[in-house]
Parts: C-alpha cells; sequence; structure tokens
C-alpha cells in the first residue's frame, strides 16, 4: 500500500513540475505582428503611457506630406486666438495641391482656417494660418516657430521647411516624431476636437455657409476612431496618423508610405487592442512628449536591462530547471526501489 502511494505521490510531482518551463516561455513570449504589412514605416502606441507597441523603420526619415498640418495646426492652436481674423493673400489662394478654395482678399478667422486645413487639408488654409499667426507675418517667420516647438517636443528628426507638407528638400520627419507630436496634439482639446469631426459648417466669404467633410475616412469606417490626419505626395506615398479609442484606452497609429492606409490602420487596430495587455508589458520604449531625448534612453536602457536580467532567468529555467528536476527523479526511482524492497522482505 505504501509502494503504491509513493509512486502516485511522485508520478503526481513529475507531472505538475515538468510542463510548467513551457508554460512559462508560452505566456513569455509577445504575439507575432500581423502578417501582411506593407508599409513603408509606421508606430503603434498607447496614447497615456507612450509605450510603443510596435514599430518599422520608426526612426528613417521620410516626407511627410499633410501630416505636416499637425504640427501646424498644433502651434497656430497655441500661438493665436481662434477668433482672431487674416486675410486670404495671393500665395495663399495659388498655392497647388488640395485647397479649400477661399478667394483672394477673403477675410476669415484662425478657427476657420484650421477647420480647413484638418478636414479640407487645404493648403491654402496652411499658408492663410502661417502668415496670420507668423510674428512677421511670412510663412518663413511661422516655420521658425514650428520647428522650434517640434525641438521642444523632442522631434529631433524632423525639419518642417512649408506648413502644408507638399515636397520639398529639407522638409522631413519620421514615424517616431510624427506619433510624438501627434501625441501632444491630441491632448490639445481644440484639436481633438476639430480632427474628431465628420464634418463642420463655417461662413464663408461669398455670404453663404459652407461645409467642410473630413478626409479621414476612417471615422466612417472604424468604430472609437477620434481622428487625426490623411497625408499623400508622390515622394511620401499614402500617409494616415489615426487615433482610436477603446475601453478606456486610445491608441495612435502613424503608417507611412502604403498601398492601403485604412486597411493597414485597421488591421494593426485589430491585433494591437486584441493583445493590448501583453503588448504593453513586452513594450521596449516610450515615445511621450514630455520626456526628454535624455529620459528617454534612459527608458530604453533601463528596459533592456530588465529583458537581459529576464533572458537570464528564462536561461536558468531552460538549462538548471531541467537536469534539476532529472535529479529529482533520479532520487525519487531509488526511494521507491529501496522501499519496494524493504517492504517485499517484510
Amino acid at each position: 500500500m505504501l509502494r503504491s502511494r509513493l509512486v502516485v505521490a511522485f508520478a503526481t510531482l513529475l507531472l505538475l513540475a515538468c510542463p510548467a518551463p513551457a508554460i512559462r516561455a508560452a505566456e513569455a513570449a509577445p504575439p507575432p505582428p500581423p502578417p501582411g504589412l506593407t508599409m513603408q514605416a509606421g508606430v503603434v502606441l498607447d496614447l497615456d503611457s507612450g509605450n510603443v507597441l510596435w514599430s518599422r523603420d520608426e526612426a528613417t526619415v521620410r516626407a511627410p506630406a499633410s501630416l505636416t498640418k499637425v504640427i501646424t495646426a498644433l502651434v497656430a492652436i497655441e500661438n493665436s486666438d481662434l477668433n482672431r481674423q487674416g486675410v486670404i493673400s495671393a500665395a495663399a489662394r495659388n498655392v497647388p495641391g488640395q485647397r479649400m478654395f477661399a478667394e483672394e482678399g477673403w477675410t476669415m478667422t484662425v478657427g476657420d482656417m484650421l477647420w480647413g486645413l484638418l478636414l479640407q487639408s487645404g493648403n491654402d488654409a496652411a499658408i492663410a494660418l502661417a502668415e496670420t499667426v507668423s510674428p512677421d507675418g511670412t510663412v518663413a517667420g511661422f516655420m521658425q516657430m514650428v520647428n522650434k516647438r517640434a525641438a521642444q517636443l523632442g522631434a529631433t528628426n524632423s525639419h518642417f521647411t512649408n506648413p502644408h507638407g507638399l515636397d520639398e528638400p529639407g522638409h522631413q520627419t519620421t514615424a517616431r516624431d510624427l506619433a510624438l507630436i501627434t501625441s501632444a496634439a491630441m491632448k490639445n482639446p481644440t484639436f481633438a476636437q476639430m480632427v474628431g469631426s465628420k464634418t463642420h459648417i463655417i461662413p464663408w466669404g461669398d455670404g453663404t455657409n459652407h461645409m467642410f467633410i473630413n478626409h479621414n475616412k476612417l471615422l466612417w469606417r472604424y468604430p472609437g476612431t477620434a481622428g487625426v490626419k490623411t497625408g499623400f505626395t508622390d515622394d511620401a506615398g499614402n500617409c494616415l496618423i489615426s487615433a482610436v479609442t477603446r475601453d478606456g484606452h486610445t491608441l495612435i497609429s502613424v503608417v507611412l508610405g502604403t498601398g492601403n492606409h485604412y486597411a493597414e490602420s485597421m488591421t494593426m487596430y485589430d491585433w494591437a487592442f486584441g493583445n493590448l495587455a501583453s503588448l504593453q508589458a513586452h513594450s521596449t520604449h516610450s515615445i511621450r512628449p514630455d520626456l526628454t531625448t535624455e529620459q528617454e534612453q534612459l527608458l530604453i536602457d533601463n528596459t533592456a536591462g530588465r529583458e537581459e536580467a529576464s533572458i537570464a532567468t528564462a536561461g536558468v529555467d531552460l538549462k538548471i530547471l531541467f537536469p534539476a528536476l532529472g535529479l529529482v527523479c533520479l532520487f525519487a526511482l531509488a526511494m521507491v526501489r529501496r522501499y519496494s524492497l524493504y517492504f517485499s522482505r517484510t
């Protein structure tokens, strides 16, 4: 009887102990990213923590297209009264590309220009805002403000030469810097309200009312979308910065240079929200506007140190635990044999 009990006890011990390392290893692995992503660069992060959940070539310098308008809007909002009035200049009226179609000589408020900038993606709105908000009334003066603000936020690989994003030598940024700038902008209530609006009506220069319809189709296609901005140029390709809120969490996605920026953004959100707890736990660095470059690097180094310690611990599990369990098994079998012989003689 005692022999049978010993055998059952040791067998149970082995069944419980041996699978444990495999289970822990499976739980420790982060989920693989969704297959089929064609974007050239991108980032997905949690707005509140700044934790980067996924990235691809986030530090590669690229043309930003109309995603430039995020920092144009942020600087205008932070440095001007929305009721301040400006005049549409000939330079604004005649700028190439996407326009809100305001005529030269019309008077508009900064607030209405911002609606035209963020919903209609008007390059004319960008020039008008720059000339109105600039301390010297020039686009160049406004761009000094923009680059100073980018540097303050820690967007160290960005340099903006125009307020609208048309391709131009030296006009560049990165997926990381765009995520950083957008994180700051989305925490501004005025900006967040505008980019989250599907439509908006403003008084028009001919005495009528004019409706802007947001170019960001994700607002209609994906539940929880809170903004923010589309973009396209020959150099940049299709681009999209978006934000989605679900279950109290807001994620920001930056997608640069892809064939279908909406489909890839939705794929990333499905994956990120479906694996949020695991992705947060495995995040290796943060992108937050309240972190200096030095603080961010320290956070990366500390996280790397924790990962090395975790890897070392995992090594002990795999290289030491199994041999130790083997010794326990041998000891257990020896004890069973000893007691078996003892009881067979009595």
